[in-house]
């Protein structure tokens, strides 16, 4: 017998056996449900958490839609502070690149002009936050109403993300050779400024220092940094890249035993022990996502069997962990009544003078306590939102069919489970990759 969807109340899917000869109808009912969701996902993304003039993502909004960008002056004085962390424009970089590779599974899956369109809208403002910055290699975080004002410190969650999803749309078939040479010239451009640096992220203001070192030790960087060489090869078919990112792969990270290609194989140590407790690591599914999405661009890319099979192995493990935590979807109750506040500007009453990002770390962390006592509602649809759904693509992207039908039908009540509309945080946009890519792939 086969496992589908037998009831849908309140945006809830509930699972069971059904007898073989009920399947076909069923079944069919079922993916039809989960289609809608997803759809729904998107249609409450653009409603409420996507930049109308910029389309860049917002990191959250409040029910109704309203939403307070930092205004010109704010962003120049570093207001809440100069990651713009809590404000809506911390993670533009971040969510589009991860966003724009579901957009384009849409359109391959469609081929409609309007949704190769928003996926262009989606890319144009990934090139818009590499185009504001004065120092070479600055990718912002998010602009303020005029497209251009930033705060002055990007990070490798937002650069890492930002290759990733301008890579995917070059090769998607969307642009046309025009724009592709365009956002070619782009990639080269940032990676040309990020090798001067040894792949330290600069922020935007001379002397202020930088936010993020892709050299840094662990499979979460390591995947960023040779994923980029290979990404830049793929487009440019510079020898120069394709050298860098055979040398990068045998360097061993300071801090780290093993060289990169080693702790790619390795994947990423998510909790195993007490998975419904969190992760008691440092590595939250949010934050690690886009190093799996790169590990699976790797094993497409590589060509060299014994090198492609290490990368598929740490795809597999990091994806066996992580299905540990789907379950934790249950703890989320779309009826809570947890508050959440949105103004951010509360937090300018700790604001101090930052002339380093030495300086911007200690408020930003300062804040952040204080911003999750007033705003609990932000940390409960974290925990409790956020990480399964970015499980769920973490899963999704390692293509392991028979891990995906051992959890096939906990992957589907994690996407059916929200009720997008009561969501306070746009994180739950990556249901949209994650959707297309069991759906592209014929996973589900």
């Amino acid at each position: 017998m086969r496992v589908v969807i037998y009831c849908l109340i309140a945006g809830v899917c509930l699972l069971k056996q059904t007898p073989a000869g009920a399947q076909s109808k069923a079944e069919s009912a079922a993916n039809q449900a989960l289609e809608q969701q997803i759809d729904q996902a998107r249609r409450e993304i653009n409603r409420r958490f996507m930049s109308p003039q910029y389309g860049i993502l917002y990191d959250y909004a409040g029910r109704d839609g309203a939403v307070s960008i930092p205004t010109s002056e704010e962003c120049k004085t570093d207001k809440p502070n100069g990651l713009s962390w809590f404000s809506p424009i911390e993670n533009g970089a971040f969510f589009n690149g991860i966003y724009l590779d579901g957009l384009c599974n849409r359109w391959k899956v469609s081929r409609k002009p309007a949704d190769a369109q928003e996926a262009r809208r989606v890319a144009n403002g990934l090139v818009r936050l590499a185009s504001i910055g004065r120092i070479p290699g600055f990718i912002a975080r998010g602009v303020s109403e005029d497209g251009e004002s930033h705060h002055v410190a990007g990070s490798d969650d937002q650069t890492g993300p930002w290759f990733y999803g301008i890579w995917r749309y070059v090769k998607s078939g969307i642009p046309e050779k025009a724009e592709q040479k365009k956002l070619v010239r782009l990639m080269e451009t940032v990676g040309n400024a990020l090798e001067k640096t040894d792949w330290q992220l600069p922020c935007d203001r001379n002397g202020y220092g930088f936010r993020g070192n892709l050299t840094d030790k662990g499979c979460r960087i390591s995947a960023r940094l040779v994923f980029i060489y290979r990404a830049l090869y793929d487009v440019t078919k510079d020898k120069k890249w394709l050298d860098g990112y055979h040398r990068r792969l045998l360097d061993i990270p300071e801090g780290d035993s093993v060289n990169r290609l080693a702790l790619c194989e390795q994947g990423i140590p998510y909790e195993i022990d007490n998975p419904e407790k969190g992760n008691i690591t440092e590595n939250e599914f949010w934050i690690t996502g886009i190093s799996q999405a790169n590990l699976k661009a790797l094993v497409e890319l590589e060509q060299e069997t014994d090198i492609r099979e290490k990368f598929r192995k740490g795809l597999n493990r990091t994806a066996e962990r992580a299905a540990l935590h789907l379950n934790r979807y249950k703890n989320f109750d779309n009826k809570h009544t947890i508050a959440f506040n949105e103004d951010w500007r509360s937090l300018n009453a700790l604001w101090k003078p930052q002339p380093a990002i030495a300086t911007t770390l200690a408020l930003a962390f300062q804040q952040g306590r204080e911003w999750s006592k007033i705003s609990p509602a932000r940390v409960y649809e974290d925990k409790h939102m956020r990480e399964p759904l970015f499980a769920a693509w973490i899963v999704l992207l390692s293509g392991n069919q028979k891990l995906i039908r051992e959890y096939e039908v906990i992957l589907k009540n994690t996407l059916m489970h929200y009720d997008w509309t009561k969501l306070y945080t746009s994180r739950f946009f990556v249901v949209v990759p994650a959707y297309y890519e069991a759906k592209l792939n014929r996973l589900f």
